[in-house]
């Protein structure tokens, strides 16, 4: 048998003629190569069983008590809280309890405000439990406040939008805290309420400060009154606040000479006692002595528990903090000082129920030296002087943040007196020791480990940097 070669123009392009199980082997790879369907995708319908929700038998069994403890674990995912207010009308009550927590005025929302009070379906007066009453929608610096011009005083000056306050009326109702108040009059569960950038006020909304019996914490920023008499007619109309924070607080001189010499005496015969249920305070505004100085003047003053104060400038402001403090006595359990300047005229002997003291910004070194050439000595040694004043035997935790003014000025620091004084029995208690340092260096975190090995050996000791 003749075998015939075939010329090469004639051959089968892309098939080899030595391996004539290509065409068959290419086929199998290109049906190999094909796309594959995702395996993310469902090629099959999910059995219904698995998502069917549990019978009513099932659930009927579980108490209120602990559904409304699931609903409070879910307090800030609005998702789930959506989708649980839709199970049904028992669980619907607890999730709409987050929801309208919080209610805030201001002159963009203050018509739908009154819209949502004056309606006869009104369902969220139970709920609220936070109302903020907010005079001007864009941040105000009180830099502003305090450096302003007579022709540009936030006092007088007015929104520039304000809404109409009725359908019925086309001219706009100017945005007053009275107004807002006497118609917040039907959320009779409020708790908390927060009055912020108000300028030129008096005291004619604290009237109604009256009518939110469950009033227990009452918050005032950036605030301008008339005069002091309207600062504490405000603060004192309300008898059931335990907490009262005042943060940027201003006021102007009084009207008339008779307010100055009556106001005073008139409130204390209207009001024996002032805040009787106060246990917190908290004031971060300058000119404390005058308030300090009329709360001391009251026939009774307020057991409070718990005291954070700012910006104690003046020499004024710490000699009536130290009366306050004094006449406090045990009863003081926290105290908060922020920025203490005047912190050599507090004195904390008199407060034996003393439990926990933070102190921030304690500049530590004489800066009032005559000469640069003077080296700094131990003479105005803060942290000896208030260690040496702690008489509680209560005391848990205590917070220094130091600020040195020069590099030498860590010198200063008495280390072996804190160490002795911290082994005194009236330190047993002591749980925390915190001394915050701005750039704390290495060789300070072994230099105080190593003079304070008493409360370095229990753990007590906590070094920060900051």
């Amino acid at each position: 048998m003749a075998i015939h070669k075939l010329p090469a123009n004639l051959r089968l392009t892309g098939i080899d003629n030595h391996q004539p199980n290509q065409v068959d082997h290419a086929a199998r790879t290109q049906k190999v190569l094909t796309p594959r369907k995702s395996i993310l995708k469902l090629h099959r319908r999910p059995n219904s069983i698995a998502f069917r929700p549990l019978t009513r038998d099932i659930t009927d069994r579980f108490p209120l008590e602990l559904v409304r403890l699931v609903i409070d674990f879910l307090a800030h995912d609005w998702d789930s809280l959506s989708s649980c207010s839709l199970v049904c009308r028992a669980w619907h009550p607890f999730c709409r309890l987050h929801f309208h927590h919080r209610m805030t005025v201001h002159p963009g929302n203050a018509s739908h405000f009154f819209e949502i009070t004056k309606s006869p379906r009104l369902g969220i007066q139970e709920n609220v439990h936070h109302l903020v009453v907010q005079k001007q929608e864009h941040v105000v610096d009180h830099f502003y406040l305090l450096h302003s011009t007579p022709n540009a005083s936030p006092t007088t000056a007015k929104p520039a939008k304000t809404p109409p306050w009725n359908a019925q009326h086309t001219t706009p109702r100017p945005f007053e805290v009275s107004h807002i108040l006497s118609n917040a009059t039907s959320l009779a569960y409020i708790t908390k309420l927060t009055l912020q950038k108000g300028y030129g006020e008096s005291s004619a909304f604290a009237s109604h400060l009256n009518d939110f019996h469950y009033l227990e914490e009452l918050e005032i920023r950036s605030f301008e009154f008339n005069s002091f008499s309207d600062l504490t007619s405000v603060i004192s109309a309300q008898p059931n606040v335990r907490r009262l924070a005042l943060t940027d607080i201003a006021w102007g001189p009084p009207q008339s000479a008779h307010e100055t010499s009556s106001a005073p005496n008139n409130h204390s015969q209207i009001q024996t006692r002032v805040l009787p249920n106060l246990r917190r305070l908290e004031l971060f505004m300058e000119r404390q002595a005058e308030l300090f100085n009329w709360l001391l003047g009251r026939p009774t003053i307020p057991s409070v528990e718990y005291i954070a104060l700012g910006g104690i400038t003046e020499v004024d402001d710490g000699i009536a903090v130290s009366r306050f403090l004094r006449s406090l006595g045990p009863v003081l359990k926290h105290l908060r000082l922020y920025t203490p300047n005047r912190i050599s005229q507090v004195n904390l002997v008199h407060n034996t129920g003393l439990q926990s003291l933070k102190i921030s910004h304690l500049h530590i070194g004489a800066s009032d030296r005559k000469s640069t050439r003077d080296r700094p000595t131990s003479a105005g040694d803060e942290v000896c002087t208030i260690l040496s004043q702690l008489c509680s035997p209560h005391i848990a935790e205590i917070s220094l943040q130091l600020l040195f003014n020069e590099p030498e000025c860590f010198a200063t620091i008495n280390w072996s007196e804190v160490s002795r004084m911290l082994s005194l029995p009236r330190y047993q208690k002591l749980a925390k020791m915190e001394l915050r340092i701005p750039k704390l260096k290495r060789w300070m975190s072994g230099f105080i480990t190593k003079a304070l090995p008493t409360i370095a050996s229990r753990g007590l000791l906590v070094l920060v940097n900051g």
